[in-house]
Protein backbone atom coordinates (compact mmCIF):
# COMPACT_ATOMS: atom_id res chain seq x y z
CA UNK A 1 0.00 0.00 0.00
CA UNK A 2 1.54 3.66 -0.87
CA UNK A 3 1.36 6.42 1.63
CA UNK A 4 -1.43 8.02 -0.13
CA UNK A 5 -2.96 5.12 -0.11
CA UNK A 6 -2.45 4.28 3.60
CA UNK A 7 -3.11 8.11 4.53
CA UNK A 8 -6.88 7.43 2.19
CA UNK A 9 -7.15 4.24 4.22
CA UNK A 10 -6.98 5.82 7.32
CA UNK A 11 -9.31 8.76 6.75
CA UNK A 12 -12.33 5.99 6.15
CA UNK A 13 -11.94 5.33 10.50
CA UNK A 14 -14.28 7.84 12.24
CA UNK A 15 -13.36 9.69 15.04
CA UNK A 16 -15.75 7.84 17.84
CA UNK A 17 -16.88 9.61 21.28
CA UNK A 18 -20.50 9.66 22.76
CA UNK A 19 -23.11 12.79 23.00
CA UNK A 20 -24.26 11.43 26.28
CA UNK A 21 -24.16 14.64 28.07
CA UNK A 22 -27.41 16.57 26.45
CA UNK A 23 -26.72 19.86 28.51
CA UNK A 24 -22.89 20.17 27.67
CA UNK A 25 -23.43 19.54 24.12
CA UNK A 26 -26.48 21.83 23.44
CA UNK A 27 -24.57 24.39 25.51
CA UNK A 28 -21.67 23.84 22.42
CA UNK A 29 -23.79 23.13 19.74
CA UNK A 30 -26.66 25.96 19.81
CA UNK A 31 -24.36 28.68 21.36
CA UNK A 32 -25.77 31.99 19.92
CA UNK A 33 -21.42 32.76 19.15
CA UNK A 34 -21.62 29.79 16.82
CA UNK A 35 -23.91 31.71 14.39
CA UNK A 36 -20.62 33.85 13.01
CA UNK A 37 -19.19 31.35 11.54
CA UNK A 38 -21.73 28.72 10.70
CA UNK A 39 -23.91 31.20 9.15
CA UNK A 40 -27.14 28.71 9.37
CA UNK A 41 -29.64 30.91 7.47
CA UNK A 42 -27.08 31.87 4.40
CA UNK A 43 -26.26 27.94 4.20
CA UNK A 44 -29.77 27.06 4.03
CA UNK A 45 -30.38 29.53 1.51
CA UNK A 46 -27.12 28.08 -0.46
CA UNK A 47 -29.40 24.87 -0.37
CA UNK A 48 -32.01 26.14 -2.79
CA UNK A 49 -34.63 23.64 -0.33
CA UNK A 50 -38.33 23.39 -2.19
CA UNK A 51 -41.42 23.80 -0.55
CA UNK A 52 -42.37 20.32 -0.21
CA UNK A 53 -39.07 18.43 -0.23
CA UNK A 54 -37.52 15.80 2.07
CA UNK A 55 -35.23 16.58 3.57
CA UNK A 56 -32.28 14.53 6.20
CA UNK A 57 -30.30 16.02 8.41
CA UNK A 58 -27.78 13.26 9.37
CA UNK A 59 -26.04 13.74 12.54
CA UNK A 60 -28.68 16.46 13.49
CA UNK A 61 -27.41 16.74 17.07
CA UNK A 62 -29.73 19.73 18.84
CA UNK A 63 -31.38 20.65 15.90
CA UNK A 64 -29.20 23.19 15.11
CA UNK A 65 -30.00 22.94 10.97
CA UNK A 66 -32.95 21.08 11.49
CA UNK A 67 -35.25 23.05 13.43
CA UNK A 68 -34.24 25.96 11.23
CA UNK A 69 -34.90 24.06 7.47
CA UNK A 70 -38.50 22.91 9.36
CA UNK A 71 -39.54 26.33 10.38
CA UNK A 72 -38.70 27.81 6.88
CA UNK A 73 -39.97 25.34 4.52
CA UNK A 74 -43.28 24.29 6.90
CA UNK A 75 -44.87 21.98 3.69
CA UNK A 76 -41.38 20.70 3.69
CA UNK A 77 -40.58 17.06 5.25
CA UNK A 78 -37.55 16.68 7.33
CA UNK A 79 -35.85 13.94 8.65
CA UNK A 80 -33.73 15.05 12.21
CA UNK A 81 -31.25 12.26 12.28
CA UNK A 82 -29.03 11.03 14.97
CA UNK A 83 -27.60 7.76 15.93
CA UNK A 84 -27.76 8.76 19.74
CA UNK A 85 -30.83 8.05 21.30
CA UNK A 86 -29.96 11.39 23.96
CA UNK A 87 -29.68 13.69 20.91
CA UNK A 88 -33.05 11.98 19.13
CA UNK A 89 -35.03 12.41 22.50
CA UNK A 90 -34.16 16.11 22.70
CA UNK A 91 -35.01 16.41 19.23
CA UNK A 92 -38.43 15.25 20.08
CA UNK A 93 -39.10 17.57 22.89
CA UNK A 94 -37.70 20.58 20.45
CA UNK A 95 -40.41 18.94 18.11
CA UNK A 96 -43.09 19.04 20.09
CA UNK A 97 -42.25 22.39 22.15
CA UNK A 98 -41.98 24.25 18.85
CA UNK A 99 -45.24 22.42 17.32
CA UNK A 100 -43.29 21.34 13.72
CA UNK A 101 -45.43 18.56 12.73
CA UNK A 102 -42.66 18.23 9.55
CA UNK A 103 -40.31 17.70 12.40
CA UNK A 104 -39.32 14.03 12.55
CA UNK A 105 -36.60 13.12 14.56
CA UNK A 106 -35.33 9.52 14.16
CA UNK A 107 -32.81 7.09 15.38
CA UNK A 108 -30.37 6.23 12.62
CA UNK A 109 -27.32 3.52 12.08
CA UNK A 110 -23.80 4.45 12.43
CA UNK A 111 -22.70 1.82 9.89
CA UNK A 112 -25.92 2.82 6.78
CA UNK A 113 -28.06 5.62 6.26
CA UNK A 114 -31.50 3.94 7.04
CA UNK A 115 -33.40 6.77 6.22
CA UNK A 116 -37.39 5.72 6.50
CA UNK A 117 -38.12 7.39 3.38
CA UNK A 118 -36.44 8.28 -0.47
CA UNK A 119 -35.35 12.11 -0.18
CA UNK A 120 -34.35 15.06 -2.15
CA UNK A 121 -31.38 16.57 0.05
CA UNK A 122 -29.32 14.69 2.39
CA UNK A 123 -27.46 17.20 4.76
CA UNK A 124 -24.51 16.39 6.93
CA UNK A 125 -23.12 19.30 9.21
CA UNK A 126 -19.55 18.13 10.90
CA UNK A 127 -20.91 14.75 11.01
CA UNK A 128 -18.59 12.66 8.29
CA UNK A 129 -15.54 12.43 10.53
CA UNK A 130 -17.49 10.24 12.46
CA UNK A 131 -18.44 7.86 9.66
CA UNK A 132 -16.46 4.60 9.46
CA UNK A 133 -16.40 3.25 6.43
CA UNK A 134 -16.98 6.32 4.21
CA UNK A 135 -17.34 4.97 0.65
CA UNK A 136 -19.29 1.65 1.63
CA UNK A 137 -21.67 4.60 3.35
CA UNK A 138 -22.45 6.88 0.73
CA UNK A 139 -22.55 4.62 -2.08
CA UNK A 140 -25.79 3.07 0.22
CA UNK A 141 -27.01 6.40 0.63
CA UNK A 142 -27.64 6.61 -3.14
CA UNK A 143 -30.49 4.18 -2.64
CA UNK A 144 -32.42 6.66 -0.31
CA UNK A 145 -32.19 9.41 -2.52
CA UNK A 146 -34.69 10.52 -4.87
CA UNK A 147 -34.35 10.94 -8.27
CA UNK A 148 -32.92 14.43 -7.96
CA UNK A 149 -31.37 13.97 -4.86
CA UNK A 150 -28.54 15.73 -3.60
CA UNK A 151 -25.71 15.36 -0.99
CA UNK A 152 -24.66 18.40 1.08
CA UNK A 153 -21.02 18.00 3.42
CA UNK A 154 -20.12 20.49 5.88
CA UNK A 155 -17.24 19.68 7.51
CA UNK A 156 -14.20 21.32 9.67
CA UNK A 157 -11.11 22.63 7.72
CA UNK A 158 -7.65 21.63 8.96
CA UNK A 159 -6.68 25.29 10.26
CA UNK A 160 -10.32 25.88 11.42
CA UNK A 161 -10.22 26.66 15.42
CA UNK A 162 -13.02 24.77 16.10
CA UNK A 163 -13.76 20.65 15.52
CA UNK A 164 -12.50 17.24 16.27
CA UNK A 165 -8.46 16.95 17.10
CA UNK A 166 -6.89 17.25 13.50
CA UNK A 167 -5.39 14.39 13.22
CA UNK A 168 -9.40 13.17 12.78
CA UNK A 169 -10.31 15.94 10.08
CA UNK A 170 -11.22 14.75 7.02
CA UNK A 171 -9.36 17.07 3.79
CA UNK A 172 -11.27 17.80 1.21
CA UNK A 173 -10.07 16.68 -1.06
CA UNK A 174 -9.75 12.99 0.64
CA UNK A 175 -13.89 13.84 0.81
CA UNK A 176 -14.21 14.34 -3.13
CA UNK A 177 -12.38 10.81 -3.45
CA UNK A 178 -14.52 9.17 -1.55
CA UNK A 179 -17.44 10.46 -3.09
CA UNK A 180 -16.44 9.70 -5.90
CA UNK A 181 -15.26 6.30 -5.58
CA UNK A 182 -18.83 5.63 -3.98
CA UNK A 183 -20.47 6.42 -7.09
CA UNK A 184 -20.68 10.49 -7.12
CA UNK A 185 -20.28 13.34 -8.57
CA UNK A 186 -19.44 17.54 -7.01
CA UNK A 187 -22.18 19.40 -8.22
CA UNK A 188 -21.18 22.63 -6.58
CA UNK A 189 -17.84 23.58 -3.92
CA UNK A 190 -19.81 26.89 -2.31
CA UNK A 191 -16.94 29.33 -0.84
CA UNK A 192 -18.93 30.68 2.34
CA UNK A 193 -18.09 29.63 5.87
CA UNK A 194 -14.65 30.55 7.67
CA UNK A 195 -13.74 27.41 9.39
CA UNK A 196 -15.44 24.55 7.26
CA UNK A 197 -15.83 23.45 3.40
CA UNK A 198 -18.86 23.33 1.71
CA UNK A 199 -19.65 20.82 -0.94
CA UNK A 200 -22.79 19.59 -2.72
CA UNK A 201 -22.92 16.28 -4.49
CA UNK A 202 -25.08 14.41 -6.81
CA UNK A 203 -25.50 10.83 -8.13
CA UNK A 204 -23.20 10.01 -10.87
CA UNK A 205 -24.98 10.39 -13.93
CA UNK A 206 -27.97 12.34 -12.89
CA UNK A 207 -26.81 15.17 -14.92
Amino acid sequence: MTKTESDHHSHQHGYHHRFDDIERWTKKFDDPARDQWQKPNEVIEKLHIEATDKVADIGAGTGYFSLRIAQKYPAATVYAADVEDSMVAYLRKQTKQRALPNHMPIKVSAHEPNLPDKVNLVLFVDTCHHIDDRTDYFATLKKRLLPDGRVAIIDFTENSPEGPPREHRIPPADMKTAMREAGYVLDQEISLLPNQYFLIFKPDGSN
